[in-house]
């Protein structure tokens, strides 16, 4: 009898687990705070340029437990019309993109020679979702939504992180380029996070982090004003760092 009852708790938690997993994601609970972008707005009024867009939603689905971030990028396309969507996986520990996936939605009614419509953000997850699962389990993302710091970092994990060796001018078809290196800095040492050559844009700057729940590992936010075809946008970048490695007296 006792072993019945096991049998049939196991099979419970099985199907519990196995729903979870294919359940429709309320993507707005897993929206950052817009001023992940907005910072760099403000912080840019007197500059000589104006960003005409800075409309990029970033929804943050959740970690895994070794180091990896799945997010979706949601971008409203003013010069076609509609919105981009782009889910990725990324690992921040090694610094590299594990999986992306781009869906394009474009703004045209029934009437027009396009068959594809306007579509929302949940219809793009839920259109998708049996391949955004998949993705998922594979990368062992853990679905939870996440919460923002604001920069410099105040908790015992005090941190902070700066743009240095920053270089501007204008390279292939008059597009404004920069060269800089991120760097962060946690008890008076310094750490290396990324050189980062030849990137199309203007102005860069660290805006906020997220916490790993599962170890002590941050997803550093790096928003770029960046040229376009339509003018200057706002998008943004993630960065892994490890709180308790790779800290020197000097910036190697």
């Amino acid at each position: 009898m006792k072993k019945s009852i096991f049998v049939i708790l196991l099979l419970l938690i099985s199907l519990n687990l196995y729903s979870k997993d294919l359940i429709k994601i309320n993507i707005e609970e897993y929206k950052l705070d817009s001023k992940i972008t907005s910072i760099l707005v403000d912080n840019t009024k007197n500059e000589d340029f104006y960003i005409y867009q800075e409309n990029n939603n970033i929804y943050v689905l959740g970690w895994s437990k070794d180091g990896k971030i799945a997010f979706i990028e949601n971008r409203d396309i003013d010069g076609r019309g509609g919105h981009d969507f782009i889910f990725t996986i990324q690992d921040l520990v090694e610094d590299k993109i594990c999986f992306c996936k781009k869906i394009v939605c474009y703004d045209f009614d029934e009437s027009s020679e396009y068959s594809r419509l306007t579509v929302s953000l949940q219809e793009c997850v839920d259109n998708n979702l049996e391949e955004i699962n998949k993705v998922l389990k594979q990368n062992d993302i853990i679905l939870k939504p996440v919460k923002i710091g604001w920069l410099p970092a105040i908790d015992k994990n005090s941190i902070n992180f700066k743009i240095i060796n920053s270089r501007k001018y204008i390279g292939k078809y008059g597009f404004p380029y920069m060269d800089y290196e991120i760097i962060s800095i946690k008890n008076n040492k310094y750490k290396l996070l990324s050189k980062i050559e030849n990137k199309i844009c203007e102005y860069v700057m660290p805006t906020a982090y997220i916490k790993s729940p599962y170890e002590d590992r941050i997803a550093l936010i790096v928003a770029n004003a960046e040229y376009v075809f339509e003018g200057r946008e706002v998008f943004i970048n993630f960065y892994g760092c490890n709180l308790n490695s790779g800290f020197t007296n000097e910036i190697k």
